[in-house]
């Protein structure tokens, strides 16, 4: 099953974020609520979590690219 990795809606009620790294690579194992992904906004960091447990299979939005809160940046396949 394929899992969305979602830009969470951010303390600071940012309406985008930029994201800063990847923690893992593509086909690289991961556990629900490990985090994957730093991202910022004006005054935060925040760090997104995997959805499942799985294989991290794509990801979408590369490291210096934005994306909106509810924006898919990427998929772990379980």
């Amino acid at each position: 099953m394929k899992h969305e990795i979602l830009v969470p809606r951010t303390a600071d009620g940012a309406k985008a974020v930029t994201i800063v790294a990847w923690l893992k690579e593509v086909g690289a194992e991961v556990q629900e609520g490990e985090d994957l992904v730093e991202a910022t906004t004006e005054k935060i960091t925040l760090y997104i979590p995997a959805p499942a447990d799985g294989i991290l299979t794509e990801i979408l939005v590369t490291a210096g690219n934005k994306a909106r809160v509810g924006d898919v940046i990427g998929y772990v396949t379980a």
